[in-house]
């Protein structure tokens, strides 16, 4: 039996065009062009990129500085509930007008935050941000919380920056030695 090279070269370029073009469109159709119109719809929203992988949607917005974050993210979670079908949202929130000193105010908090958030005492978040208030003249923050995250948003002047820290549920521990106990 001869082969020829031609025609199989021909119908395996041909049958990987027809593949890779369905997963293309179906990747254009079935997902992120649902991604983007949920995302693109959303009050307070000015930018967003978003991309889908290993079954994870990633999405960046900017956001205008009267938006209220965690509406933004339950919004999100909600209209695009069919794009996301068992995926894990996880956005990368900005400001229209982001700054070094917030960055370095929220980095001074970081430490109690950190600890507030490990030790599951979420009420320790907000002292510690209206501490932080108070030593900085103009310095705004603002907490939400609801059962998946904390969201914390500080602004200064034009200057806002937009800070979501997962929850992690409680979980059960198991120790090698507890049946030594």
């Amino acid at each position: 039996m001869r082969l020829r090279i031609v025609p199989a070269i021909l119908s395996v370029a041909v049958t990987g065009g027809l593949l890779f073009g369905g997963w293309f469109a179906y990747d254009h159709m079935a997902v992120k062009e649902p991604l983007a119109k949920a995302v693109n719809g959303l009050p307070g929203v000015v930018g967003s990129e978003s991309s889908v992988e290993n079954g994870t949607v990633h999405v960046s917005l900017t956001l205008a500085d009267n938006a209220d974050l965690r509406t933004v993210y339950e919004q999100l979670a909600k209209d695009g509930q069919s794009v996301l079908n068992g995926r894990k949202l996880q956005l990368d929130v900005s400001g229209q007008a982001g700054s070094a000193e917030l960055d370095k105010l929220w980095s001074t908090v970081l430490f109690d935050v950190a600890e507030a958030m490990e030790t599951k005492s979420y009420s320790n978040i907000p002292a510690a941000l209206d501490r932080l208030s108070a030593g900085h003249p103009g310095l705004k923050a603002a907490t939400d919380m609801d059962e998946t995250n904390v969201y914390v948003t500080l602004r200064k002047g034009e200057a806002i920056k937009y800070i979501i820290l997962p929850r992690t549920p409680a979980m059960l521990e198991v120790w090698n030695d507890a049946s030594k106990l």
